[in-house]
């Protein structure tokens, strides 16, 4: 496997756990969820990661509603 798609595989990891706080806790709880989880990615990780991360998961999102609607 390569490191891009392990960086894909994560990006979806995280869409998914995001949509499930949302189910669970609320649309205001999973933002607040994120926003710390984002934070303390970038803490660990460095902020160029971080926001590639949240590059990755609007590519993915985006790829899942042209699946949607295909």
């Amino acid at each position: 496997m390569t490191m891009e798609h392990l960086r894909d595989c994560e990006a979806r990891e995280w869409i998914a756990r995001y949509r499930k706080k949302h189910l669970e806790e609320g649309r205001g709880e999973a933002i607040e969820w994120w926003n710390k989880t984002i934070a303390e990615i970038a803490k660990k990780r460095g902020q160029k990661q971080a926001d590639d991360l949240k590059r990755r998961m609007n590519i993915q999102k985006e790829l899942d509603a042209i699946r949607r609607k295909g």
